[in-house]
């Protein structure tokens, strides 16, 4: 991964949240902070301190008040426009990267529900010859996702559209349809921990059982891959049967692997047309 300097909240995976302000505000790293711990603050960088952790207080995500986060190995910025990258989502890029390692140059992908761009921008960075499309049906969404594009100097066809109801989709068939769809049920929203209600409902909320996006895209993706082409999906806590079995009934895909995540979770189902 790129090792760039950045001042952001997973720079470190020991740093406090506490230093990670510090070391935002100050320009400086961790070692820096410290040999530094006897300096005055001024009037201005008091204030940024105090800003900071009032909105911190109050639940809001740091990754927000920062407007910056860091996602395999590359700085994005966020905004509460779209869900913060996670690090579990890490593992869907990794599988995708394996799925098309030795495949002719060029190959297609299509990002579904690209939120920041997190998943499309680390695919371009590391597939330079890649065509990439990434849509969403967020406007304000795109605009980070275009914002984190350039950042990068990537190309990336973004488009924005409800799932596959673009017309220039119709047109064209992906070698890869990747995404990490809303999957949390209705009814469980209410009750997460409070940083989540500040990240947009639409990347969250999947319906009454929270597989509602996983039947539009094991029923509609299809039409928008070559033949034996690859559907990969992150998956929620304790979804792999639900989904497993939306994808039986189907008749549309075969299901190629299962990959779990840090914690032991099954995270990230491979499924082939």
């Amino acid at each position: 991964r790129e090792n760039k300097r950045s001042f952001t909240v997973i720079k470190d995976a020991e740093m406090t949240e506490v230093e990670v302000v510090f070391t935002q505000l100050l320009e400086c790293d961790r070692q820096e902070l410290y040999a530094r711990r006897n300096m005055r603050l001024g009037k201005d960088t008091s204030l940024a301190v105090a800003g900071m952790f009032k909105r911190r207080i109050t639940g809001e995500p740091l990754e927000y008040i920062l407007g910056e986060t860091e996602f395999m190995g590359f700085m994005l910025k966020v905004t509460p426009d779209v869900l913060i990258p996670r690090q579990e989502t890490e593992i869907l890029v990794e599988t995708a990267l394996r799925l098309v390692s030795g495949v002719k140059p060029g190959v297609k992908i299509l990002d579904v529900g690209t939120g920041s761009g997190c998943i499309a921008v680390s695919l371009a960075k590391f597939l330079p010859d890649a065509q990439i499309t990434a849509l969403d049906i967020s406007e304000d969404a795109l605009n980070v996702a275009r914002a984190n594009a350039r950042l990068h100097e990537v190309k990336i066809n973004f488009l924005q559209s409800d799932l596959f109801s673009h017309d220039a989709l119709r047109t064209t068939q992906f070698d890869v349809i990747i995404s990490n769809p809303p999957y949390i049920p209705t009814g469980d929203i209410a009750s997460l921990q409070r940083e989540i209600h500040y990240e947009p409902r639409i990347a969250l909320d999947a319906g009454k059982d929270g597989l509602d996006f996983y039947r539009c895209l094991i029923n509609q993706s299809p039409d928008s891959l070559i033949s034996s082409g690859f559907l990969v999906m992150e998956l929620g806590f304790g979804q792999k049967e639900a989904v497993k079995n939306l994808i039986q009934k189907s008749g549309n895909f075969e299901i190629i692997d299962t990959i779990k995540d840090y914690g032991g979770i099954e995270r990230v189902m491979v499924c082939r047309k």
